[in-house]
């Protein structure tokens, strides 16, 4: 399985002088997992910016630029992580 996932933006746009067309997101590891966690019940759009940042290693500012069409799938796919993980804990 690919260490990588790769985002092609639909929506490109510039921040801060830099273009944006895709994104680069490694695999979560536990410590992205309890961030995660940790920030999620007081802003869930906030801790869902922080861990994507964190793994695409870009500034949370640069998340909160990208087009909400864009952001989609970067959130579904995070959150397939999370429903593998309670998949796993259902079948114990």
């Amino acid at each position: 399985m690919s260490s990588e996932q790769v985002f092609n933006l639909a929506h490109p746009f510039e921040h801060r002088g830099a273009t944006y067309v895709e994104f680069k997101a490694r695999r979560p590891k536990v410590r992205d997992l309890r961030n995660f966690i940790k920030n999620v019940d007081r802003d869930s759009v906030a801790a869902m910016e922080k861990v994507l940042a964190d793994l695409m290693e870009v500034d949370e500012k640069i998340i909160a630029e990208i087009d909400i069409l864009d952001f989609a799938p970067m959130k579904k796919w995070f959150e397939g992580f999370l429903k593998a993980m309670q998949d796993d804990s259902n079948d114990s």
